[in-house]
């Protein structure tokens, strides 16, 4: 069936390339789409206020259809309907990897009514937090149930990511809405804003922090912290290397066996000689520690001037004559 639109005495249009993009828009920024497309607010503050919604908000959507191509922002204000365009850098008519996260300071701008709004509009969120609860295993105080809608509604990321974020976090024992927040931040400046690579990076920690275990109680390190060294090097055999824990032990074995204090720096120079001799797995390792034990020892300099057989023969000589086999004047 088809449908008219029923203009009565105004009208306005919105930018064709909107319609590409509205999958991806929250409910807020269709509103704040829709609102700026009536060419009746020329700033962000009068846009909030005709929504009821925060400055953060609106301005987070603002960001969302730059970034899209959709709206041009020249200075700190919107342009109003008869402006003529400003001419802007070629980047922002291009779209970003990712959009740009807003300032932490005006995460805590969600207000009760606002996230009352959000959690109406939006049934996944009341859900979402009710499942983050039972992950953390305790109960949110507002701040921390508006650290979770300003993930879910300000960075839009999925439901799925944040719980697996919340789970992950859990089994680190750091049951903390502001750690969960704190590691999702910084996931997002780095680009991992996926449920498949939040996947990819929880994996890789979790090999990681497994390896870290094993490394300590082989060391006797302990709970102390490691040294930026101890880091380095921790990071290097387990992330840059991909070091199998038998080799990393086997060298700890034959460098106890050399040394009366073991380092992580000695460990290392260890696994390197072996990572330049193309050893990747224990067997590896195994057979050239078979082959060097099979090489000839090589002999001393002097030693190798010096004919064992050759001496005998003159001895015996020396014992009938000279050692020329000739007579000796008497």
């Amino acid at each position: 069936m088809k449908y008219d639109f029923l203009y009565g005495k105004s009208a306005f249009c919105l930018p064709g390339s909107a319609l590409d993009y509205i999958t991806k828009a929250s409910q807020n920024d269709l509103r704040v789409l829709i609102a700026l497309g009536s060419g009746k607010f020329a700033d962000e503050k009068s846009v909030a206020n005709f929504l009821g919604m925060s400055m953060a908000t609106v301005t987070a959507s603002l960001e969302f259809w730059r970034g899209t191509g959709v709206l041009e922002m020249p200075g700190e204000k919107l342009m109003e309907p008869e402006q003529t365009a400003i001419p802007m850098p070629e980047e922002l008519f291009t779209i970003p990897k990712k959009a740009a996260r807003p300032p932490e300071t005006e995460r805590d701008s969600y207000t009760s009514d606002e996230i009352g709004r959000i959690c109406k509009e939006n049934p996944s969120v009341p859900l979402l937090i009710d499942a983050c609860q039972s992950i953390l295993e305790k109960t949110f105080t507002k701040t921390e149930i508006s650290s979770l809608v300003y993930l879910s509604d300000h960075l839009r990321l999925e439901d799925e990511y944040i719980m697996m974020l919340c789970t992950h976090c859990k089994s680190r024992d750091k049951a903390s809405v502001r750690y969960v927040e704190k590691i999702a931040l910084t996931l997002y400046d780095e680009g991992v804003v996926s449920v498949k690579e939040l996947d990819k990076y929880i994996k890789k920690e979790s090999q990681k922090h497994e390896m870290e275990y094993k490394i300590r109680k082989l060391f006797g390190i302990g709970e102390r912290a490691l040294a930026p060294k101890e880091k380095a090097f921790l990071a290097k055999w387990s992330t840059e290397w991909c070091l199998p824990f038998e080799m990393i032990e086997k060298a700890y074995e034959i460098m106890v066996a050399a040394i009366e204090k073991p380092t992580f720096a000695y460990e290392n120079g260890i696994l390197e000689k072996w990572r330049e001799a193309g050893c990747k797995t224990m067997e590896d390792v195994e057979g050239l520690l078979a082959s060097q034990k099979r090489a000839p020892k090589k002999q001393d300099a002097r030693e190798t001037s010096f004919d064992l057989d050759e001496f005998f023969e003159l001895a015996v000589k020396r014992g009938a004559g000279r050692a020329d086999g000739v007579p000796e004047e008497e």
